[in-house]
Formats: structure tokens, C-alpha cells, sequence
């Protein structure tokens, strides 16, 4: 006899041993991943009572992903204008102005973000965004405002000359706020300031790291005074007038001070600032309002980059456009040769551009009247995502983290009260098995809780191939993959299911509610497997075959059931948004993992148990023998 066949022969006569190994296994890997932080405590704990004899492995320990409702945060609302989009395009152009913003409050360190499409019924288009746990809202508000809105155009009748003109608008607001700034200054020394920026509405913040690369202004303003010491006047930036005060001074040595002409330390502040909004003085290009849309925007561009003027080293933006903006780009240059063509920047025209020749490579370069500084900024925003439609903010909802967490007391109340109900339930109604599936929903739990958040990848693998494992082998002896239907639903929840361990799933107060409903439909797999088993204990079989019987015949009941509802599932997730598919989501987990901890599990416990002991004590089956 061959290895093997040793071995396949040991495992048959070994083969609820070795599973109901697999599943303690399945089950305290499941509690690792699931709860990371309680298995890190105690591993501290064994640690510090062994003396460090024993150290077992810590993980790296990962929370739960929160919505706006249990972790607190901010929902803010934008009204797109859609006025010159056509009706046909004005979907896919809110879908752009959807994944721009995504990523625009990713980039401010905003997890997870659940931005939506929302149409009223007077038809306006609208933009929710909700950020949870954001803590600057409006830093938020700010950065997703300030997301440029690019166009190019081109002339639609009569050749215009252009002229710069001075902004003169800016000028004189940024006069009033300096004579605002410079009455606040006067305060500095006697009044809070804290009551200053609320009296004179102005942000006020502290900047750790002021250097002479980061913000030069700054930098200038503050070298000449000592800690504690405040500017003898506002100093101006690009988009703020500020008052500052020297926190801390702090310098540390250079690392490219073996470069002649470089300090030998870096010097920077700690300052507390006092800011004022102003508005850009740059000059104002008049061309005329004689142009016209070229349907060419910032959702055709693929990237945007820094590049220096050969002849005289001005900054330039260098933009790069999709394949589709590349050939939109060739025409619009073609039918212009000889032609400006204007590129707009939130409304104001920054570069008019003659054209000189047809352009195939979707290459097009903005030289306008801007330094470095200024040009780095409007990369960085292009690249984050230039706004194919202008939006406004016409709701801004703010939700307290104590709420949220109010909301998930009283869920994990909610689920501890409905999980006990069915442990009852399921006892007292069918004694030895109802314990096997309190056990089996107890690994229920552990999984669909796994699965919620992220795991270390080699972890989430094991723990997804023992239940693939599990589930093959339980399911092949059984011979319950009945043909096409059963193998599909299995390569659906497997695909899904793969997906969303790589893919934390976001709780609300809804998917909640969807986790604690299918807690519940967990056990029903298992109500119709005993009441098949007991039918079977009642005709005269065997407890083995009458518990290979209850599952096999159970198993059409529970599979028609199961697929509908993942239907529905897949429905939610499809066509709902915001919290109904949060719901879809967690619903379609726990009704998959249901079916593995109520066959699977439920089913190598019992037979671990199965033996002469129980065919002599059947009331623990709550079915009595036959007497032929």
C-alpha cells in the first residue's frame, strides 16, 4: 500500500477528528482576526505572568470601519449646476464630480467616505458627502470648494483682442481686511485670542512646522523675533492675511549641509496664527464673453505636471488628457489654427493660447501669471481632481461621536438580547442539536465579524481556505452539490465573500440592523435540518443515517431560500444607495456565512458527538425510538 493511500485511508477512519480539528482551528482564528485587541491583551497578560517564558505573536490590531451615524462626522450638501451640461451628459458628469470628491477628502485623511448622487424632485442634482469622523469640518469644506472647475474655449463669432487688467475687486476687499487685520494686532498683547477670532471672524490655528521652504512669508516675518514675541504687522500670503506669534523655535541640523551655500541647521517655528481670508490679487484677463464651450473640462484630464518655460524659466502647467480628451483636443486645435483658444479656471480666464498647429498628442501647457508656489498648488489641485460641473454647499449636518456611540451600545444590546433569545429558543427546543447550533452561530459570529474588517492578508487567507476547505469536504460527503445551482451559489459567495475581507465593510446603523436580522435567519437552516432529522428518528432509522438524511433533504429547502434572499441582497447593493446598500451588504454576509456554520459546523459538531450513548438517550434529540 502507497503512501498516500495510507494516508487517505487514515483520514477517512480519522476524518470528524480531523475536522472538528479544522473547526476549532476556523473558530479561534476567527476570534484572533475578529477580536485582535482582546487577543493582543491577553498575550501581554501571559507574557508578563510566564516572565516572558511564553510570547506568543501579536497582530497588528484594526477597528471596525464606522458610517457617519455611529462614529460622528459631518454630512455636507452640494447642488451641482447643470444648466450648460446636456441632459444626456449630466449623469456620467456627476458620477466625475462623485470620484473627484472621493478622492479630494481621501487626500485630507477622511476614511472611508460615502459620497452620493441624489436627483430632488424639482430636478436638481445634488452631491452628499459623508464624512465620518472628520475632525477640521471646515478644512473639509474648504478643500472640497476649492477644487478647480477647467474648460477650454474657443470663439464663437468676431476675434477679440485681450487685456490684462488689475483685479481691482481683490485689491480693495484685501484693503478692508488688512485695516480688520491691523485693528486685531492692536489687541494682541491685552485681549484672548480666541475672543479676537471670534470678533473679528477670523480662523485661528497653530502651525508646528513654519520653514523657510514651506511658507517663506511666514518665515521672513518671524526670523528676526524670539519665542513668545508677535509680528509688529500682518503679513500678507497668498490666500490669508495673518498675525502670528512665535510658539517655538526649534532647529535641527541640514541634511544637504555639505552643499556649499547651504545653512548648517534648519530653522523652524512653532507659531499660532491668527488668519483672515483674502481673495487673489492676480491680474485679470479681460477676453470678452464671446466664446463658447469646446465640451473639452477638467474630467478629460489624466494628469497635470510643473514645467519651466525654456526661454525665460516662468512656471508652466503642463496638462495631459485621457484618450478621449486627446482626440477632442486634436479637433478643437485643428478647426483653430491661427485661433486662441481659451482656457478657463473656475470661470476666469487664465491663458488664451493661439494656436499654431494641430496638436495629436492631447498635450496643452497654461502659462499664466503665477510663481512657483502658486503653480505647485494648482498641479496638486488638477491632479486631485478639476471639477467637471461647479457645485454649491447648501447643507452642512454635524453628528456627535457621543450619538454614535449611544447608537452602538444599544446595537450590541440589541444583538447580545436577540442572540440569547435563540440560544434559548434553540435549546430548550431541540436539547443536544440546539446547543450544536448555538456553538456553530457562536463561529458565526467570529466569522461575519472577520470578514467586517481588515485583516493581515496571510491571515484573512488561511482563515478563507479552511472555510473553503470545510465547506468542500462536509458538502462532498454529504453529496448535496445537486448540479448547477448549488456550485454557482457557492462560486457567488466565495467570489464575494473574497472581496469583502479585502475590503472592510462600513457599519451603520442599518447594516447593523441587517448583521442582527441574519443572526436570527441563521438558526433556520438549522430548524429545518432537526425537524428532518427527528422525521427520520421517527420512521426507524439509524441516528447516522438519519442525520446524513436530515441535511441532505433539508439542503433544497435551505439553498431556494438562501438564493432569494442574496438576490435581494445584490438588488439592495446594486440599486440602493448610501445606507440601503450598507444594509445589502451585511445582509448578503451573514445569509452566506449562515449557510457554512449551519451545515458545515453544525454538522461536524453532531457527528463528533453521534455515537451509541446518544441512540440510547434520544430525548437529547427530542425524538423517542420506535418499538418494532
Amino acid at each position: 500500500m502507497s503512501k498516500s493511500q495510507k494516508f487517505s485511508n487514515l483520514f477517512k477512519h480519522h476524518r470528524q477528528r480531523w475536522l472538528f480539528t479544522l473547526v476549532l482551528i476556523f473558530a479561534v482564528l476567527g476570534f484572533v482576526l475578529a477580536g485582535s485587541n482582546y487577543y493582543n491583551q491577553g498575550v501581554q497578560s501571559l507574557a508578563r505572568a510566564t516572565n516572558n517564558i511564553i510570547v506568543l505573536p501579536t497582530i497588528n490590531h484594526s477597528s471596525f470601519v464606522l458610517g457617519l451615524d455611529l462614529q460622528g462626522g459631518t454630512q455636507l450638501v452640494y447642488e451641482a449646476d447643470v444648466s450648460s451640461v446636456p441632459e444626456a451628459d449630466r449623469l456620467s458628469s456627476l458620477e466625475g464630480v462623485r470620484d473627484i470628491i472621493e478622492r479630494r477628502v481621501n487626500s485630507a485623511g477622511v476614511s472611508e467616505p460615502v459620497v452620493q448622487i441624489n436627483r430632488t424632485i424639482n430636478g436638481d442634482y445634488r452631491i452628499i458627502a459623508e464624512l465620518a469622523g472628520i475632525k477640521d469640518v471646515n478644512e473639509a469644506i474648504r478643500m472640497i470648494g476649492e477644487t478647480p472647475l477647467l474648460e477650454f474655449k474657443e470663439q464663437s463669432d468676431e476675434i477679440q483682442e485681450s487685456d490684462i487688467s488689475p483685479n481691482t475687486e481683490a485689491i480693495a476687499f484685501n484693503k478692508q481686511v488688512m485695516e480688520k487685520a491691523q485693528s486685531a494686532l492692536k489687541e494682541t498683547a491685552s485681549v484672548d485670542w480666541q475672543i479676537l477670532a471670534d470678533k473679528y471672524q477670523a480662523d485661528l490655528t497653530t502651525e508646528d512646522n513654519i520653514t523657510a521652504d514651506g511658507q517663506p512669508e511666514l518665515f521672513v516675518a518671524l526670523k528676526d523675533l524670539n519665542t513668545g514675541e508677535i509680528v509688529n504687522k500682518p503679513i500678507q500670503t497668498s490666500d490669508a492675511i495673518v498675525i502670528a506669534k512665535i510658539l517655538n523655535k526649534s532647529e535641527q541640523a541640514n541634511p544637504f549641509k555639505d552643499q556649499e551655500g547651504q545653512p548648517a541647521t534648519i530653522t523652524s517655528y512653532q507659531t499660532q496664527l491668527l488668519s483672515f481670508v483674502a481673495q487673489d490679487e492676480s491680474p485679470v484677463l479681460n477676453i470678452g464673453d464671446n466664446w463658447k464651450s469646446t465640451e473639452l473640462s477638467g474630467k478629460n484630464l489624466k494628469r497635470a505636471t510643473l514645467q519651466f518655460n525654456p526661454q525665460d524659466s516662468t512656471p508652466e502647467v503642463s496638462l495631459e488628457f485621457d484618450n478621449e480628451g486627446s482626440s477632442m483636443f486634436a479637433d478643437i486645435t485643428e478647426r483653430n489654427i491661427g485661433k486662441p483658444v481659451a482656457i478657463f479656471l473656475d470661470g476666469y480666464a487664465i491663458s488664451v493660447p493661439t494656436v499654431n498647429e494641430r496638436i495629436p498628442d492631447g498635450r496643452a501647457v497654461i502659462s499664466g501669471q503665477f510663481n512657483v508656489q502658486e503653480a505647485k498648488l494648482l498641479v496638486q489641485r488638477l491632479n486631485t481632481g478639476a471639477l467637471p460641473v461647479p457645485i454649491n454647499l447648501v447643507s452642512q449636518q454635524t453628528v456627535g461621536a457621543s450619538l454614535g456611540q449611544k447608537s452602538i451600545n444599544n446595537s450590541i444590546t440589541a444583538g447580545l438580547l436577540g442572540f440569547l433569545l435563540v440560544a434559548i429558543f434553540m435549546i430548550l427546543f431541540y436539547r443536544l442539536p440546539g446547543v450544536m447550533s448555538v456553538l456553530s452561530l457562536g463561529v458565526y459570529a467570529l466569522t461575519v465579524l472577520t470578514i467586517f474588517k481588515t485583516s493581515p492578508v496571510w491571515l484573512a487567507l488561511i482563515f478563507l481556505a479552511i472555510l473553503v476547505v470545510l465547506f468542500i469536504t462536509v458538502f462532498n460527503y454529504l453529496k448535496i452539490f445537486d448540479g448547477i445551482f448549488s456550485a454557482g451559489l457557492f462560486a457567488v459567495i466565495l467570489i464575494f465573500l473574497v472581496y469583502y475581507a479585502n475590503q472592510p465593510v462600513t457599519l451603520t446603523l442599518a447594516g447593523i440592523a441587517g448583521f442582527i436580522l441574519s443572526v436570527g435567519m441563521a438558526v433556520d437552516a438549522n430548524v429545518l435540518i432537526f425537524e428532518r432529522m427527528k422525521e427520520e428518528l421517527r420512521s426507524g432509522k439509524p441516528l447516522a443515517a438519519a442525520l446524513d438524511e436530515g441535511f441532505k433533504r433539508a439542503w433544497p429547502s435551505i439553498r431556494d431560500g438562501n438564493i432569494t434572499t442574496i438576490l435581494t441582497c445584490f438588488v439592495l447593493m446594486g440599486f440602493g444607495t448610501g445606507l440601503v446598500k450598507g444594509f445589502g451588504a451585511t445582509l448578503f454576509i451573514g445569509v452566506s456565512i449562515s449557510m457554512f456554520s449551519s451545515i458545515v459546523i453544525t454538522y461536524i459538531l453532531l457527528k463528533v458527538f453521534n455515537g451509541n450513548w446518544l441512540d440510547r438517550h434520544r430525548w437529547l434529540l427530542g425524538a423517542r425510538r420506535i418499538n418494532k
